[in-house]
C-alpha cells in the first residue's frame, strides 16, 4: 500500500505542505523522474544540435519548422482527453475499493442469529464465515497477482486453513466449466438451512438476514471479478497515452529557444533550460501516470490493494467475533452518568479549543420578524378556506393568537453586561457574522402567560402565572415547577422588566423543559453565569 499521509494532513501546521511534497514513496516524482529525466535529455540534445552543429540557414529552416509545431500544439486535445479519461478511471477504482469486502457484518449477523455454545454451534458459525473468506479468496487469486503468488494451488489453501481437505475434495467433483466462487457460498446457505432445521436460528427472518449479509458480500466480489473481466477498452487508454506522448515529443522542438535575433519567432530571453515546460510536464505526465496507476489496482504496485492483508484480516476479525466473542459479553453496570447530567469529559488539552454546536440552517429564520413583535397571529389559508365552502365543510374557524417573544440568543446580544476580552468579543461577532446561533424557540412572556391559546377544536385553559419559570440553562424555554418547591418572584405588569432572582434549592424541585432549543442535560452552565446566581448550587 501506499505511504498514509492522513496524520499529516491532520496536524494543520505550515510544514505540512513540504512534507507532503518532497515525499518519496508513492509520490509523484518516483513516478515520472525517469520519464522526465529522458524528456530534458532529448531536448537538450537537440538544443545542442540547433546551436552548434547547424549553420545559419539551417538555422533558419529549424526555426521555421519551430514555430509550425509550436502554432499547431493545440491540434492534440490533452486537456480534454487526461481529464475524461482519469475521472473514469477514479470511478472505476473507487467502486472496487467499496466493493473489496470486509465480513465484519456477516460474522457479526451469524453470532447473533445463529446460536449454541456447544462444538456443533462453533462449527456452524466457524464454516460459514471461513467458507465466504474462502471464495473471496478464490476471486482474487484470479485477479490479484499478489494472491495468485501466496495461493498458486488449492492445495496451498488447504494449507493455510482457508479451506479443509474434504472441502477441495468436494470441490474437484462438482464438474464446471467455469469458475467455481459460487460454491462456497451456496454450502453456506445449506449452513444456514440445517442450523434453522436444528432450532438454532429462531425464525426464517433471522435466517434471511444473515443470508442478506452473505448475498451484499457476494455481488461486491462479484462486481469486482466483473471489472477484470471487462476492462476499459484497449483503445482508450491507448489513445490517451500516445497523445501525452506526442505532444512532448513536439514540444523537444517547439519549445526550444530561438538563438537569432533577425528570426520571427525569437524569444525574449534565451534561458536555455525550458523550466515552464518542465512544469507543464510534470503535471500532465503525472496525472497520466495517476491514471495508469489506477486502471489496474490489483497488483504489487505501491499504490495497489493489499489483498493478502484484507484475506488475513477477514479470517482473524471473523472466527473472533462468531467464536472468541460470541455469547460472551461484559458485566452490566451503571454508567458514570446514571445519576448525573450527561457530560462527556475531554482531556486536558482537548478542553481547551471550542465546542461548535449545530444547528439546523433554518433556524435563524425568526431575524426576520421585528424585535417588537409580541403575537402572531395564525389564521387558514384563503385556498384552503375557499374549499371547505366549495364542499360544504366547516369555515367558522376563527385565528389563532400565538402570544410569543422571539428572545435573541444572549451570546451575541449587544446589551450583555457581562465582561468580556477581546478575543470573546471577536468570537462574538464572527459567530453572528457566520449565523452560529442557537435554535430560537418560542418563549411565553409574563404578559402573555394569562391569555388562552384559541383552538377550533380544544379548550385550553392558561395558568401560566404560577407554574412557569424562565430555564437559566437555555434562556429560550420554559421550566414547569412543583407547587411545592415554587419560589418565583411576582411578575410585574411590565413584559420587559426581569422578575428579581431568588435562589431555589434545586434538589426539591422537578424540571420540565419546554423547548425546540438545548437540552439542560447537557449541562452549559458555562454559557450562561447567571444560572448559577439563580439557582444555589453552594447548598449541594
Amino acid at each position: 500500500m501506499t505511504y498514509n499521509y492522513h496524520y499529516d494532513l491532520a496536524t494543520s501546521q505550515r510544514k505540512v505542505i513540504l512534507k507532503l511534497i518532497f515525499k518519496w514513496k508513492g509520490s509523484l516524482w518516483k513516478a515520472i523522474y525517469l520519464d522526465l529525466i529522458v524528456w530534458c535529455f532529448c531536448y537538450a540534445f537537440i538544443s545542442v544540435i540547433y546551436r552548434y552543429a547547424l549553420d545559419r540557414s539551417q538555422q533558419d529552416t529549424f526555426e521555421r519548422f519551430m514555430q509550425f509545431c509550436n502554432r499547431r500544439l493545440d491540434y492534440i486535445p490533452i486537456n480534454f482527453m487526461l481529464g475524461f479519461f482519469v475521472t473514469t478511471v477514479i470511478n472505476r477504482w473507487m467502486t472496487q475499493f467499496a466493493n473489496l469486502g470486509m465480513i465484519d457484518n456477516i460474522a457479526l449477523f451469524t453470532s447473533m442469529y445463529l446460536s449454541g455454545n456447544d462444538e456443533r454451534g462453533r462449527i456452524l458459525r466457524r464454516s460459514i464465515v471461513r467458507m465466504c473468506v474462502m471464495s473471496q479468496t478464490m476471486v482474487f487469486r484470479d485477479i490479484h497477482i499478489g494472491v495468485r503468488k501466496r495461493f498458486p494451488t488449492l492445495e496451498t489453501m488447504v494449507a493455510a486453513g482457508i479451506m479443509t481437505s474434504s472441502e477441495l475434495k468436494k470441490y474437484n467433483e462438482v464438474e464446471s466449466r467455469y469458475a467455481k466462487y459460487w460454491l462456497g457460498f451456496n454450502w453456506t446457505f445449506n449452513l444456514l438451512n440445517e442450523a434453522r432445521r436444528e432450532g438454532r436460528i429462531e425464525s426464517a427472518y433471522t435466517q434471511n438476514a444473515i443470508a442478506e449479509e452473505i448475498r451484499t458480500f457476494r455481488s461486491g466480489l462479484s462486481l469486482i471479478w466483473t471489472y477484470d473481466w471487462v476492462p476499459i477498452p484497449l483503445m482508450y487508454p491507448q489513445l490517451v497515452f500516445m497523445a501525452i506522448h506526442c505532444y512532448y515529443l513536439v514540444c523537444l522542438v517547439s519549445r526550444q529557444f530561438v538563438i537569432n535575433s533577425d528570426a520571427v519567432n525569437t524569444t525574449e530571453i534565451d534561458l536555455g533550460v525550458p523550466f515552464m515546460t518542465i512544469i507543464e510536464f510534470i503535471f500532465y505526465m503525472g496525472w497520466l501516470k495517476v491514471a495508469m496507476d489506477l486502471l489496474n489496482p490489483f497488483g504489487e504496485d505501491e499504490d495497489d490493494f493489499d489483498c493478502n492483508f484484507l484475506i488475513d484480516r477477514n479470517l482473524t476479525v471473523a472466527m473472533g467475533i462468531v467464536d472468541d466473542s460470541h455469547d460472551d459479553g461484559p458485566i452490566l453496570e451503571k454508567d458514570m452518568f446514571w445519576n448525573d447530567t450527561v457530560s462527556p469529559l475531554y482531556s486536558s488539552a482537548a478542553a481547551q479549543r471550542n465546542v461548535n454546536f449545530y444547528f439546523g440552517s433554518a433556524t435563524n429564520a425568526d431575524a426576520q420578524i421585528p424585535d417588537d413583535v409580541r403575537q402572531i397571529t395564525m389564521i387558514p389559508h384563503p385556498l384552503n378556506e375557499k374549499l371547505d365552502q366549495m364542499y360544504g365543510k366547516r369555515t367558522n374557524r376563527p385565528p389563532v393568537q400565538s402570544v410569543v417573544e422571539l428572545k435573541r440568543d444572549q451570546r451575541f446580544s449587544t446589551g450583555n453586561n457581562r465582561k468580556q476580552t477581546l478575543e470573546a468579543k471577536f468570537s462574538n461577532k464572527l459567530g453572528a457574522m457566520f449565523q452560529k446561533r442557537h435554535s430560537k424557540s418560542l418563549t411565553f412572556t409574563p404578559e402573555s402567560s394569562t391569555k388562552a391559546r384559541a383552538s377550533t377544536d380544544i379548550e385550553t385553559v392558561s395558568t401560566f402565572e404560577n407554574t412557569q419559570k424562565p430555564c437559566y440553562s437555555n434562556p429560550d424555554c420554559i421550566v414547569e415547577v412543583d407547587e411545592e418547591s415554587q419560589d418565583i418572584p411576582k411578575v410585574t405588569e411590565e413584559p420587559k422588566q426581569e422578575p428579581p432572582r431568588k435562589r431555589v434549592n434545586i434538589s426539591n424541585k422537578r424540571e420540565s423543559v419546554i423547548s425546540m432549543g438545548r437540552s439542560r442535560s447537557f449541562n452549559h452552565f458555562g454559557e450562561h453565569s447567571d444560572y448559577h446566581d439563580y439557582y444555589d448550587f453552594d447548598k449541594q
